[in-house]
């Protein structure tokens, strides 16, 4: 009985000192390894599990991608508005130059100003030019020649500064078939108590009418011509602005270029 009482103490002994340990072992190392296993655990290539890791990568990445675009956006907005400030007093420096340079170029022949909304272009050695109606519609001012005679609207003798209105008219047509262009009536009118010939034509631009109107005067010994083109829907506006600038002519023109009439074939 002694032996058998002393053989199961120790059995006990040993099991219980074998037990614990691995117990701890499993207890507090366990999670560790569990983990750590995880961490590094590879999954077949394109299986459900491999894509989901790898969608997931990916969107840390995008996220990482989008928190850098956002600080450089930052940055260039804060330099961009630093720019903006240290020029803010040029634009207005360089404005104030050009007002009183755009005001000295739209100025007529006669040293009157230009209607509102014309404005100085490129001119010939034959032609003073303007841009009107916003830049949709043009006219030009050019002095066809010295007056050789009196200004007669009766009857068939119908002459401007000795001129006559057929060779007048004429060379209009002509300008027309060359544009593409057509007349459509011609007629004497009075501005500013001086008889004018005025040629209405049409002419066709990217598909659409433009209106034309050709006013010939004689003012202070020579023969001027004043041409535009703009839009058919501003023709009524563009005449009104055509007949004040025939009466600033009328009125006590300066000396432009001289252009020669072409002589009837």
């Amino acid at each position: 009985m002694l032996f058998r009482a002393i053989a199961l103490t120790l059995a006990l002994l040993i099991g219980i000192g074998t037990i614990i340990p691995l117990g701890t072992d499993y207890a507090e190392a366990g999670p560790r390894t569990s983990k750590k296993y995880k961490k590094h655990k590879k999954y077949k290539k394109y299986s459900k599990r491999w894509w989901r890791q790898y969608h997931a990568r990916m969107k840390r990445k995008r996220a990482l991608q989008a928190r850098r675009r956002s600080l450089r956006l930052h940055q260039l907005r804060l330099a961009r508005k630093r720019s903006n400030e240290n020029r803010t007093a040029k634009p207005v420096v360089a404005a104030a130059k050009a007002k009183p340079a755009e005001s000295s170029v739209a100025m007529l022949p006669s040293g009157s100003a230009a209607p509102a909304g014309w404005r100085r272009a490129t001119s010939s050695s034959s032609e003073v030019n303007f841009s009107v109606d916003n830049g949709n519609g043009s006219a030009a001012i050019s002095v066809l020649g010295p007056a050789t005679g009196e200004t007669v609207d009766t009857g068939r003798n119908q002459m401007v500064g000795g001129v006559s209105t057929s060779a007048l008219r004429r060379e209009v047509i002509n300008r027309m078939i060359r544009e593409n262009g057509w007349v459509v009536n011609d007629y004497q009118k009075s501005i500013g108590g001086r008889s004018v010939y005025v040629v209405v034509a049409q002419s066709q631009s990217g598909g659409h009418v433009q209106s034309r109107m050709f006013y010939f005067t004689e003012a202070d010994g020579r023969i001027y011509s004043v041409a535009t083109n703009s839009a058919a829907g501003a023709a009524d506006r563009i005449a009104e602005e055509s007949e004040k600038v025939i009466f600033s002519l009328q009125s006590g023109p300066r000396p432009v270029q001289q252009a020669a009439v072409r002589e009837e074939e």
